[in-house]
């Protein structure tokens, strides 16, 4: 476990959330960044790839037994959460039709949702199709470690996709592109490119003053640019490629501490539980129509906070764990 990127993986979670609650502040500044949180998840994605590489670059996967293990720990830490947090979600909340049951009952159980935008509308799909997008990636990562050589110059294809991406949406602002796994190579292979090139980024003078600069362009690009998901992928993937390069080896308080690295551990918990935190928040609007907004997001913020610990703690790891020990012959659980 890297702290600081661990630590970041909260930042990006934190920044969905709030993006899907829709804070509403004085600063039609604030509110417009918000809006256009989704932008993090590319940085969400270009992390994965980063740490996949750091994890895993120098295992050889023309073994088969690699390949294997390796899968089977993605598939441990993502998908038992995902199933419960599905199954507990649907079985409570019952506003759906029975095409829209029918729908998640043949797509969900595959975790291929993501490759159907217009399921995204049922419920919590509107976060899982991230884990399909994830879950390709994974399947690709052994593959994309060869054909790579672990060079930098897989930041080459990286951009081209994003650039291809930006040019499209500028052209025809298709929504889907969005959740498009194959789209979401750019992210992932940018991270793994990224991680490749780490070494020159170890001694860059005023590190934290550029880290601030990033992170200000950012939230300019999303303020002031981003008038659909996608359409500044070309500068927004490896800005934040940049970003997480340097926050790898910051040894920053603002990363290195106790409580954000703790969040970032739970952050894949706080990340699926906040659909239900958020039908709590429109379950309140309905009984109390006159309450504030923002105190209905700390109640929502609190509630799934509460909910991701006792799920990490009493169900992720635990699951995880028992998966990895019953393939102890096969693979090892460190």
């Amino acid at each position: 476990m890297i702290r600081s990127l661990s630590s970041f993986r909260f930042i990006t979670a934190l920044v969905v959330f709030f993006y899907h609650c829709r804070p509403k502040t004085e600063s039609d500044f604030i509110n417009q960044f918000f809006s256009s949180g989704f932008v993090f998840m590319t940085g969400f994605f270009v992390l994965s790839g980063f740490i996949m590489a750091h994890v895993y670059s120098n295992t050889d996967f023309t073994r088969r037994e690699n390949i294997f293990n390796f899968y089977l720990k993605r598939f441990a830490k993502i998908y038992p959460t995902y199933a419960f947090a599905t199954i507990v979600y649907f079985y409570f909340l019952h506003d759906f039709t029975s095409q829209q049951i029918s729908r998640v009952v043949i797509t969900n159980p595959f975790l291929v949702q993501g490759f159907f935008p217009n399921i995204f509308v049922i419920g919590i799909n509107g976060g899982t199709w991230s884990l399909t997008v994830e879950m390709f990636l994974y399947f690709l990562f052994p593959f994309l470690i060869l054909l790579s050589a672990k060079s930098s110059k897989i930041l080459i294809f990286s951009l081209l996709i994003a650039t291809i991406t930006s040019l499209n949406v500028f052209i025809d602002k298709s929504e889907y592109i969005y959740a498009n796994p194959v789209i979401r190579l750019a992210d992932f292979m940018c991270g793994m490119g990224f991680y490749f090139l780490k070494d020159k980024f170890k001694k860059i003078r005023f590190a934290n003053l550029l880290q601030l600069a990033i992170v200000f362009l950012l939230v300019y690009i999303c303020v002031n640019f981003v008038y659909h998901m996608m359409n500044m992928q070309f500068i927004i993937v490896p800005l934040f490629g940049v970003w997480i390069t340097m926050v790898y080896h910051s040894e920053s308080k603002i990363y290195n501490n106790k409580i954000l690295e703790y969040l970032g551990l739970i952050s894949y918990s706080f990340y699926l539980w906040q659909f239900f935190s958020i039908e709590l928040g429109k379950e309140l609007f309905k009984n109390y129509p006159n309450i504030n907004v923002n105190m209905v997001i700390m109640i929502q913020f609190i509630v799934n906070l509460l909910i991701s610990i006792f799920s990490y703690h009493f169900f992720e790891e635990r699951v995880r764990k028992f998966i990895l020990i019953k393939f102890a012959n096969k693979t090892s659980y460190n």
